[in-house]
Formats: structure tokens, C-alpha cells, sequence
């Protein structure tokens, strides 16, 4: 049960160090953004010809929204639907885009250039990366039962071959009351060495003790 929690708990920070290294490329995209943004004779203008080709595919995993006083503009690869609106900058995750399967990882930052206030959120699939944290999760709670039924079967032939001394010293017991011994073996082990002599030794003195009362 450590392990797996031990497990859980790596892949959980290993997912959270993931995360804030996509933070890094999301935000290098929002900046690339803001520089795509020119000055043109009817105010801001959005130069294309700077855009990354995945913006211009449909749906395909690359999003983003710039949002100024005047109006807005989004990605070609949103379509006809809406990129969720996030409270508050940063990084925000587990947004579901529109009815698609996407989970979208996303980025919002707030920035001024020439003279006006602007908003850029991008946004990245991050359905893959989740199916694989899944499929790495089902694997190693696999591995982990696999393991746990491993250690519990090694420690039952354990436990009963540390128990075997104790099985003959209850038959030699058993023995000693039938009257087929007077003693018990004392060949046994470290552990078991203080009892035996101590069983031995109460023995000698009961013997003494009816030997006295014959006499």
C-alpha cells in the first residue's frame, strides 16, 4: 500500500513538473502572439503570415483567442466553437473543448501594446498526455497488486517455515506427555533456545521433586 501511494504520489508530481513545462511553450506562444499583433490603418491588426499552421487546421490541438477593447480574435482551428474562459490568469487545466474529447490545457495572459490593453489566452490538447498518465497508472496498479499478492504468498511459506521449530517442539511436548521422552531436543534455533532449556530444566526439577516424594 506504500508503494502504490509512493507511486501515486511520483507520478502525480511528475504530471505537475509536466504541466509547468508546457506552462513554458504555452507562454512562449502567448508572447509570439503579442508580436504578431502590428499597428494598421484601422488600428490593430493580426499579421497571419507569423502564425504557426497548426492554428489553421481544424481542431487540431492549438487554440488561442486574443481579446482587446475593439473586439477579439481566435484561431481558424476553433471552428465554429468557443475556447473556455478562464478566471484569472496563469495556467488552468481540465477544460473540455465544446463537445469534442479534447481536455484542453490552457494559458491566459494580460499584456499592453500600443496604448491598449489586451488578453491572450492559447490552449493546448492535453487528452494524450492525460490517456497516458492513465494508461500508467492502470499498469503500475497492476504491477502493485501483482507485487502485494507476491509478497503475501512469499510471507505465508515464510511464516510457516519459521514456525516449523515450534510445530516439532509441540509434538516433542506431545510426546513428553505420552511418556516416549524425558527431554526436549535442545538442536534448535537461537530463538528458540532459552525456551527449550527452560522446558528442560523444569523438567529435570519435577523429576527431582517425585523423586523426593517416592523417597
Amino acid at each position: 500500500v506504500v508503494c502504490l501511494v509512493l507511486a501515486q504520489t511520483s507520478l502525480w508530481l511528475f504530471e505537475l513538473g509536466l504541466q509547468r513545462y508546457l506552462e513554458a511553450g504555452l507562454r512562449n506562444e502567448s508572447e509570439s502572439l503579442l508580436i504578431a499583433l502590428v499597428r494598421g490603418p484601422n488600428g490593430l491588426q493580426l499579421d497571419e503570415q507569423r502564425l504557426s499552421p497548426a492554428y489553421q487546421r481544424p481542431f487540431s490541438g492549438h487554440y488561442f483567442r486574443i481579446d482587446f477593447d475593439t473586439g477579439h480574435w481566435r484561431s481558424r482551428s476553433l471552428w465554429d466553437l468557443k475556447l473556455p474562459e478562464p478566471e484569472g490568469a496563469g495556467l488552468h487545466a481540465n477544460f473540455q473543448l465544446g463537445k469534442t474529447e479534447q481536455s484542453l490545457l490552457l494559458f491566459q495572459a494580460d499584456y499592453r501594446k500600443f496604448g491598449q490593453d489586451i488578453s491572450i489566452t492559447v490552449a493546448q490538447d492535453y487528452t494524450p498526455v492525460r490517456a497516458s498518465f492513465l494508461r500508467v497508472q492502470q499498469v503500475g496498479l497492476g504491477l502493485g497488486l501483482a507485487a502485494l499478492a507476491l509478497i503475501l504468498a512469499l510471507q505465508r511459506i515464510t511464516v510457516r517455515r519459521a514456525l516449523r521449530p515450534l510445530e516439532r517442539a509441540r509434538e516433542q511436548i506431545s510426546q513428553l506427555q505420552q511418556g516416549k521422552r524425558s527431554q526436549l531436543d535442545e538442536q534448535v534455533p537461537s530463538e528458540l533456545e532459552p525456551l527449550v532449556s527452560q522446558i528442560n530444566h523444569l523438567l529435570i526439577h519435577t523429576e527431582d521433586s517425585l523423586k523426593r516424594s517416592r523417597n
